[in-house]
């Protein structure tokens, strides 16, 4: 994939890397402005009460305009693929895939945003239908071991190719038989991936109607679910969107300020351990599948790096887009430590420039990591940077905090009452939380807590620092 080096991707992966070092960082406000351009400051809160609630504020805005950017973006797709399908060229063809790794980008930085706890079902169905993988290939067109499978060539069973019949068919009878969402678009546009080393093969004469008799299908296809994807984005954007007290947005300001930084950072646990947990180590336990979630365009180290920026943007308080600009400055993480004498916000800075640069050290292609010769040395590379990216991302933040009290998240787990309230009162401690730690399995809590702190969001676990 030697096209995708392109300098607006070389420049937003140096910034996203960057972001964290001392001279960049958002919370200090020093961001090298161009000429007669104000610096842009993050606000200074007074105590911590105000900074969770600029922190929580901040939040809700960057998932604002990541949302909008995803939107953008997809459009941009949109006019790509119709260029594409008017003249179908090696050229063409190429400017839509280029297109479609750069739609991903927002979307990825935006899986920070996604709380369960937030989305209806509805909204749920829309991420999945966004997002859903594995694809099975033969469900939508030819494979090299079938070359007459899938609903495209399929003219009796579906003799047209619409929305209806698209979404209709997705996740109807199997759970894996996916026809809608960015992957659907990727295998479309690069087809089955059979080669280590790259990506898929199919060619632009897929969709050239003097080449291939299923073209003009294929080229509905690939349309009708592009628009699909515009739509189900654009709902998305609607649920960050000020004033509505029933979205996404509305509801986590109607919480406490507390209980929205808590499911905040449960959320950041989450996504850092979908990457290390669910996508990388996994793949080194005997006897497992392996599994890539954008394999037909071999783009899955983006994956990685863009949802690991998505995390940093949090920390730092700031959102860039593709175009370089700054979109969204505000009070991150590393704000809301600074509030809380006993924690060392370098040390926090430190944790995440780790994840970005492991994040970005790992090149791909990640189906190295299914040959069955582990002494290849492009398998041995390929593990070794994504174990490292895994290690980074479940580091435990540990901070010399004496009389304070270490405590593990246990998602909604009431049972917890009797144990918890007994060491509470062996420890004689006066607890309220104060801050929360990423790890890969599971949030920490930095602080101590008080009885009033709902027990659904705080832990079993409960360690005094010696």
């Amino acid at each position: 994939m030697k096209f995708l080096n392109t300098p607006h991707i070389i420049f937003l992966n140096i910034f996203l890397s960057q972001i964290f070092l001392p001279s960049l960082v958002a919370q200090d406000g020093l961001f090298a402005p161009k000429k007669n351009v104000p610096i842009l400051k993050a606000p200074q809160p007074k105590n911590l009460k105000e900074a969770k609630e600029l922190f929580v504020k901040n939040y809700g805005d960057i998932a604002s305009a990541t949302s909008k950017s995803c939107l953008d973006q997809a459009i941009v797709l949109e006019k790509a693929i119709k260029a594409f399908i008017r003249k179908p060229s090696i050229e063409t063809h190429r400017l839509a895939k280029i297109s479609w790794i750069n739609a991903r980008f927002p979307y990825l930085q935006g899986e920070v945003f996604r709380i369960e706890q937030l989305m209806k079902t509805e909204n749920a169905k829309i991420a999945s239908r966004i997002n859903g993988w594995p694809v099975v290939p033969e469900f939508i067109d030819y494979t090299k071991a079938n070359a007459l499978s899938g609903i495209i060539q399929n003219l009796q069973k579906y003799p047209s190719i619409s929305k209806d019949t698209i979404m209709k068919l997705n996740r109807v009878d199997d759970n894996d038989q996916i026809t809608l969402g960015y992957h659907v678009i990727e295998f479309l546009l690069w087809g089955e991936d059979n080669n280590a080393s790259g990506s898929g093969g199919r060619t632009f004469k897929d969709y050239d109607e003097s080449h291939n008799k299923f073209a003009e299908r294929r080229s509905q296809f690939l349309m009708v679910c592009t628009e699909l994807l515009i739509n189900d984005l654009g709902n998305e954007v609607s649920e960050w969107k000020k004033g509505d007290k029933n979205n996404r947005l509305g509801l986590l300001q109607a919480m406490p300020s507390d209980d929205a930084v808590a499911i905040i950072l449960k959320r950041i646990s989450q996504v850092s351990s979908s990457i290390s947990s669910s996508q990388i180590d996994s793949l080194f336990v005997e006897g497992s599948n392996f599994r890539e979630q954008s394999t037909y365009s071999d783009a899955t180290h983006f994956d990685f790096l863009h949802s690991v920026a998505g995390i940093s943007n949090l920390f730092a308080g700031a959102y860039v887009g593709l175009d370089g600009k700054l979109k969204v400055l505000g009070l991150g993480l590393i704000g809301l430590a600074q509030q809380i004498a006993s924690i060392e916000p370098d040390d926090l800075r430190s944790t995440m420039n780790n994840s970005m640069r492991s994040a970005q050290n790992f090149k791909g292609p990640f189906d190295a990591l299914s040959s069955k010769d582990k002494s290849d040395q492009l398998y041995l590379d390929t593990k070794n940077s994504v174990t490292e990216l895994s290690e980074t991302l479940i580091s435990k933040l540990e901070f010399p905090l004496k009389g304070t009290y270490l405590l593990e998240l246990a998602i909604e787990d009431k049972s917890a009452l009797s144990k918890f309230s007994s060491l509470a009162k062996l420890a004689n401690a006066e607890i309220s939380v104060c801050l929360t730690v990423l790890s890969s399995s599971s949030i920490f809590f930095l602080g101590t807590v008080s009885a009033s702190t709902k027990l659904s969001t705080i832990c079993v676990m409960f360690k005094p620092e010696p």
